[in-house]
Formats: structure tokens, sequence, C-alpha cells
């Protein structure tokens, strides 16, 4: 969605507004008991599977190091290799966060959380934190979104956890703010990057660290994202019900914009196809005529748009698990680089235009 349509729609939905948050907050007391029931969890996926027949220093296949990876999980560092690692980048932000994802040892994150509190993707990951409190969740989040303030992931897990508070209200005003901020960013090419170096660091050769560093990646903000979505789907269904389409239509163009944001986010296949999927869903809620876009396009003809994109995706990736078969050492380097520059399918494509 352009910055030129959401000006439009959030001009269009000022007088709205005001009913759309009483309306949450009406619910807050109703559900604050039983809310909506939760989406199914999504197990976080690291970038499509190779099967290349490039060879590693270990002499062994990157697509037998893949398969090795993936049945018995990335190699564990060692506390002595883990702590080389951080104390080699000076103990920095990323470092720390990678080091505390690898040992699983919350002292780096603690370490990090004093060291270095204005830093988003220290913030982010102590509200994504499983030993969090709400109440550190929400501070940590409060800081992430004063830090990283045009990105609409801090409103996205800030409405989350008032979601599963009950807090209808509260929640409303964050997915309010979402619209006005740009990017969605989880800084997973930091991870992932931090990671490989860490990998390196412990002595693996440069292509077995760059699959470590993508069969060890967690997406741990993919199944909030599609939690709020759910919740988002629930409230439509709900203000339709009670016939309160002040609410109901806001609550569909905040669901589209949500589904946008994701394809737009980040490198990897699992953000386009989560983010389509949402998309779709709430698209499918509208007549097929109702316009969408800047552009004039109709929900139906975007609706055609996604089911091309979703085609090109399996075709793509389909060709590219033959092709990859003959790439060589270089190739598989170059490939990598392409993925965290262009992106999963744009990488693919170059692959199959060699």
């Amino acid at each position: 969605m352009s910055r030129r349509t959401l000006i439009i729609l959030i001009g269009a939905l000022v007088l709205a507004i005001g009913a759309w948050v009483l309306s949450f907050r009406q619910l807050d007391k109703k559900w604050q008991t039983k809310p909506p029931p939760p989406t199914k969890r999504v197990a976080a996926r690291s970038a499509q599977p190779l099967n290349l027949q490039a060879v590693t220093a270990s002499g062994k296949t990157v697509a037998e190091v893949w398969a090795e990876f993936q049945k018995n999980g990335a190699p564990k560092l060692t506390p002595a290799q883990i702590n080389d690692y951080v104390d080699s980048c000076g103990r920095d932000a990323q470092s720390l966060i990678v080091a505390a994802r690898l040992s699983g040892d919350l002292e780096f994150l603690q370490e990090a959380a004093l060291a270095y509190p204005e830093n988003p993707l220290v913030q982010l990951e102590v509200a994504l934190s499983p030993s969090a409190t709400p109440e550190e969740r929400r501070t940590a989040l409060e800081a992430f979104k004063a830090v990283s303030p045009d990105n609409a992931l801090g409103d996205y897990l800030s409405a989350h956890l008032s979601f599963s508070e009950g807090k209808y209200g509260e929640a409303a005003n964050g997915l309010l703010a979402s619209l006005d901020h740009g990017t969605l960013a989880d800084f997973s090419e930091q991870i992932m990057a931090g990671t490989e170096q860490a990998y390196l660091s412990a002595g693996q050769d440069p292509l077995s660290a760059q699959l470590a560093a993508m069969a060890g990646l967690t997406r741990p903000t993919l199944t909030p994202i599609r939690e709020v979505s759910r919740h988002l789907d629930s409230l439509k269904d709900e203000f339709i019900k009670a016939e309160d389409y002040d609410a109901a239509h806001p609550t569909v163009l905040v669901g589209l914009d949500l589904g946008q944001k994701m394809q737009s986010q980040a490198p990897y296949l699992i953000d386009q196809l989560v983010g389509m999927s949402i998309e779709r869903s709430f698209l499918e809620q509208l007549d097929p005529l109702t316009a969408t876009g800047g552009n004039g396009q109709t929900a139906g003809e975007r609706l055609a748009e996604l089911e091309a994109k979703n085609a090109d995706i399996k075709a793509t990736t389909s060709a590219f698990s033959e092709t990859s078969l003959k790439m060589d050492t270089a190739a598989s380097q170059e490939y990598f680089k392409r993925v965290r520059r262009d992106g999963e399918l744009s990488a693919m494509k170059w692959v199959l235009a060699r």
C-alpha cells in the first residue's frame, strides 16, 4: 500500500477512529475472561533448504551438511567458543544477543540490556524473551518503539501483549499507530550475520558457517504477528455480528496493512507467504470491486495478483531445487550474498538465470 493511499485511508477514517477505539474498549470487559481463540503456533523456519553440490572444507557437499543440520540441528558451540566470539567483537550488542541465542544463557542478554539500553535489537530481544514478565515486556517494547520509531513491529507486539491481557482499547491504539509507521523489521539479518561470524570464529569453513546460521535462525516474531491477525479477524466478525460497521471497516484495513508490511519486510520467503496469507484473508472479506490501492486496484484484482505471486514462488522454488544441484562453491557463496541483499526469491531467480 503506497504512502499516498495510507494518507487517504487515514483521512477517511478520522471520524471513525473514535468509534473504533470505543468499540475495542467495550470488548475489554466482555472478553477479559474469554478472549478470541489464539492462532495455531507456527514453527519458525529458516531460509529455503538447499541441495548444492559445492564441497565444504570438511569434504562434504553442502547438501550433505544441510541434511545433517536439518536432522541434528546446527552444531553446538562450547561456552569457551561463544565467549571468545563475544570478546572478539568487543562484547557489542549484536554479539551478546547472538551469544544469548546460541547458548540459552540469559546472562548475555542481561549484559546487553545493561550496556546497550538504546539499541533496538537488544530491547526487541528482551521483549521476546520467554523469561520476561508482562511488565518487563511492556517496558522493553516502549523502549524499542522509542529507539525504532518508524518500525511497526513495536506496534504489533504491543497490540499482541494488550490482546493477551484483555486490553482491547490499548490494542486498538497500537494498531492505529502502525498505520503511520512504514517499516517492519525484526533484525533477522543481523542475527544471522552475527551467528555466521560466531561459527567462523570457532573454525567452521565459510559455507558450513552460513548453513549453520541459516539452520539455527529462529523467527520469534512470526507467532505474535499471526496471533494479532487472528485477533483482528475475530474482532471483525464480532463487529459485523453486532452491526458495528464503523469498527469493522477499519479492522479490515489494519489487517490488510499488516499483511502488506509483512511482505515488504524481509529477505525470506516465509515472510512473503505469511504476509500474503494475512492480506488474502482480509481481502476476501471485501466486495471484489472495492478499491484498495492508490492506482484504483480492486480487492478482486489484488487477490488475482497474490495468486499469481504465489504461483511464481511455487514454480521458482521447484525449479531451484533441481538447478541448485549444479552449483559450485563460488555460486553458492554468491547465492547467500544475494539472499541477504536482494531477498530469497530474487536470489533463486538469479541461480535459475545463470
